[in-house]
């Protein structure tokens, strides 16, 4: 699930190589034709799996794929796996492995490293964060989905007019702060990131050098604090007595009062910390009751909307196959399986999620994310978390 895994920054380490984020747009890749789907009949030594799915590839032909092996690296957060394996397997006949790195930065710094000769197909994760950073680094190749037409709008969050796209946006979740709403400093609740840094006390966030929900946080403030206010948003934050952990295990299942590691031995001393929208009804999902989940501050530019993306790797020696399994991503099947495996949002309209998140989540739209592009993020993420740093280094704060 997203709010499972950090990312280790990668910033001074790009000049050695070290892994970026997305693709960059060369010349256009026309959709798989000839040689690239010589056999378009589902595998034959398999049916096709019956979800009741809209899978609508090539009028639900999909490449004879018997005998191919397909590897997914993918940043560690990926729990839907298995079931999408098993049901890309049925449609195609190829099997799926996944190498699986520790974070999104542990995944991208190996992407780097065996870029134009990768021992991997497609890298699942890299988000709009880190974009403009993997755009420097030439290790995806281009593909536009024929199924492209599928994704929302919303969540075309790069430049996808001029040539092939670079990856495809394949699920999307809100950083975002939780509380606890029975702790009996918060029973009216937390109405923006003001009322916020008056409690940080009670508040634990994690280090955005090595946390994504901690960057997430982080430009989150810098949006709505603005370029001249978000530093001294965060000395407040500091002074008020903020905790920083390294990663997102140790704030929510150690730390959050209304998390599930408060019934697992956490410490459970601190009433708010940085999670994701999701994340409490993520579990009522696993049982836990409607009047024990934590409350999401929803004010305007307090969360930050990330979106994760599926992309071919460059020099991949099973190219059909890769684009198949794009093409498999935009499925029904595949986003029903992703939002229930992972903590994730679809990015098809019409996949109902209801069965999973059962109307405790807020539903995406109906709050306003931090206003950052890609572009922006990436032209200045390196001197924001330098600053940060700076600052969290002057007050000890990890």
């Amino acid at each position: 699930m997203l709010q499972t895994r950090a990312f280790l920054l990668f910033f001074t380490l790009v000049a050695a190589g070290l892994a970026g984020c997305a693709a960059p747009a060369n010349e256009a890749v026309s959709p798989p034709t000839g040689d690239a789907m010589a056999d378009t009949t589902p595998a034959a030594e398999t049916d096709m799996v019956d979800t009741g799915a809209s899978y609508s590839y090539v009028d639900d032909s999909w490449p004879n794929l018997n005998g191919t092996t397909l590897t997914i690296l993918d940043h560690g957060a990926f729990a839907a796996f298995d079931d999408a394996a098993a049901s890309f397997h049925a449609l195609t006949g190829a099997t799926v492995v996944h190498v699986e790195a520790d974070d999104t930065g542990s995944a991208l710094n190996r992407a780097a490293q065996e870029a134009g000769n990768p021992t991997f197909d497609v890298i699942y994760g890299i988000d709009n964060i880190l974009w403009a950073r993997a755009n420097e680094l030439d290790i995806f190749e281009p593909y536009t989905p024929v199924s492209k037409d599928r994704i929302a709008p919303d969540y075309l969050f790069f430049d996808h007019n001029d040539g092939a796209w670079p990856a495809t946006p394949v699920d999307h979740g809100y950083i975002a702060i939780n509380y606890d709403a029975n702790h009996s400093a918060l029973s009216e609740g937390i109405a923006d990131l003001d009322a916020l840094a008056e409690h940080a006390d009670l508040f634990v966030t994690q280090d955005p050098r090595t946390s994504t929900p901690g960057l997430g946080f982080l430009l989150a403030t810098i949006a709505s604090q603005g370029e001249d206010g978000w530093q001294a948003y965060w000395q407040r934050l500091f002074d008020n007595g903020l905790l920083v952990t390294s990663g997102w295990t140790e704030a929510y299942e150690n730390h959050f009062s209304a998390g599930y590691g408060a019934d697992y031995g956490g410490l459970a001393d601190k009433p708010i910390v940085t999670s994701y929208s999701e994340s409490p009804a993520y579990e009522a999902f696993f049982g836990r009751p409607a009047d024990q989940l934590a409350h999401v501050l929803l004010a305007d530019q307090a969360t930050f909307h990330q979106i994760q993306t599926m992309g071919i790797a460059k020099g991949t020696t099973n190219l059909a196959a890769a684009q198949a399994w794009i093409e498999f991503t935009l499925s029904d099947d595949f986003q029903a399986l992703a939002a229930a495996g992972n903590a994730v949002y679809p990015v098809v309209a019409g996949v109902d999620v209801a069965a999973t998140y059962g109307g405790h989540d807020p539903a995406p739209g109906s709050f306003v994310p931090a206003d950052l592009s890609a572009a922006t993020i990436g032209a200045n993420l390196e001197a924001w978390v330098a600053a940060w740093v700076e600052l969290c280094e002057a007050n000890d704060c990890a």
